[in-house]
C-alpha cells in the first residue's frame, strides 16, 4: 500500500496537488431492485428488492433497477444489491493527481494511501531528512503533532521499495519520532506518512495511470473501505471515523479576553480569542454592548476571519 504525500505531487498553477471530487447525490441510490434468474420460480425471471433505510431517512428513496447477470440465487442477487447500495454510500470521493516517476510504483487496481497535509487539517506526510540507527530515531522535514493516547505509526520505504509500518516509541522533538524497529534499507528522503489514532487512514483504489507528454503520470483513484465486505456478508456495523481534523461545525470560542484603554478621551477595546480546532472559511460575528441585563445597549457589530478585533 503506497503512500503519497505533498512532498510527491506536481502542484497545478493553483497551488494544488491532491484534486478531489465526490459523487451526486443522485448516484446514490438507497434502494435497488435486482432481477435474476430464479430456479424456484420455473428458471423465470424474479426480482428482489434491497434496501437501505437508515440511507433512505436520509436521503429519500432512490431506486436503481439492475440485471443480475448468471445469478440463480435470491441470496446472491440480495449480496449484489447491498453491495451497490454501500459502494454509492460509502465510496463517495475520487481523487487526482500528478507525480513524477513514482507514478510507476502502483498500477490500477492497487489500493494507495493518500497523506494529505492540507485535507487532514494536521501534517501527515513529507521526507525523512536523516536517521539514526543506534536509537531508532527519524528526522523529519517537518514538526508533527502526536496525540497523547493511543498508538501511532509511520509508513516507511524498506530497501526492497515496499511500505512498511512501524510503532512509533517515542517523540523527543517537534520533528523527531523515535520507532519501534528500523525497516532494513530505510533512506534519507524516502517517504513518511503518518497514521494516527483520531484519524482514519484515506484508502484509494487507482483506476488509471496516464503518461503526460513531460513525463509525468497523472493518476485517478476512488475511496476505498475496506469494512465493505464485513459490512455487505456479515451485516457489521460501521461508523466511519473522520480522515480529517477540519470540520463543517463551528469551532467553540475559548480564551476570550478584552482589553480597555483610554486615548484622547476615547475607550478603545481588543478582543483575542482562539478556537480548538481549525474550520476553513469561518467568520466570528461579534458585538459590543454597554451597560448589563435590561439597561444593555448594542454600540456596534463587527464580522472577522481573524481570532482579534478592535473596537
Amino acid at each position: 500500500m503506497w503512500p503519497y504525500t505533498n512532498c510527491d505531487v506536481v502542484v497545478d498553477d493553483n497551488g494544488v496537488g491532491f484534486r478531489y471530487s465526490f459523487s451526486a447525490l443522485k448516484d446514490r441510490h438507497t434502494a435497488v431492485e435486482v432481477n435474476y434468474t430464479d430456479p424456484q420460480n420455473g428458471w423465470q425471471t424474479s426480482t428482489e428488492l434491497v434496501e437501505d433505510p437508515e440511507a433512505i431517512l436520509r436521503y429519500g428513496r432512490n431506486l436503481l433497477k439492475m440485471d443480475a447477470f448468471g445469478c440463480t440465487s435470491r441470496g446472491q442477487a440480495h449480496r449484489a444489491g447491498l453491495w451497490v447500495i454501500k459502494t454509492e454510500l460509502l465510496e463517495t470521493q475520487t481523487v487526482d493527481f500528478t507525480l513524477g516517476s513514482q507514478g510507476l510504483r502502483h498500477t490500477p487496481g492497487d489500493i494507495i494511501e493518500i497523506c494529505d497535509n492540507d485535507y487532514a487539517g494536521t501534517l501527515t506526510g513529507g521526507r525523512v531528512l536523516s536517521i539514526d540507527a543506534a536509537t531508532r530515531t527519524l528526522t523529519l522535514d517537518r514538526e508533527v503533532t502526536l496525540p497523547e493516547t493511543g498508538t501511532s505509526a509511520v509508513n516507511l520505504i524498506n530497501g526492497s521499495g515496499k511500505p512498511v509500518s512501524v510503532a512509533i516509541t517515542a517523540h523527543p522533538a517537534p520533528d523527531r519520532i523515535q520507532v519501534s524497529t528500523l525497516p532494513d534499507g530505510v533512506e534519507t528522503y524516502g517517504v513518511w506518512g503518518l497514521s494516527l489514532p483520531s484519524l482514519r487512514r484515506r484508502l484509494f483504489r487507482c483506476v488509471s495511470v496516464r503518461e503526460n507528454t513531460d513525463g509525468t503520470f497523472a493518476i485517478t483513484a476512488v475511496q476505498h473501505v475496506p469494512e465493505k465486505e464485513a459490512i455487505v456478508d456479515n451485516g457489521a456495523r460501521f461508523e466511519p471515523q473522520s480522515g480529517t481534523l477540519n470540520s463543517v461545525i463551528p469551532p467553540a470560542v475559548q480564551h476570550l479576553t478584552v482589553e480597555v484603554s483610554a486615548a484622547d478621551g476615547q475607550y478603545l477595546a481588543q478582543v483575542k480569542w482562539d478556537t480548538p480546532r481549525v474550520v476553513k472559511g469561518v467568520r466570528f460575528s461579534l458585538r459590543l454592548t454597554s451597560g448589563s441585563g435590561q439597561d444593555s445597549r448594542l454600540v456596534t457589530t463587527a464580522i472577522t476571519a481573524d481570532t482579534e478585533h478592535r473596537f
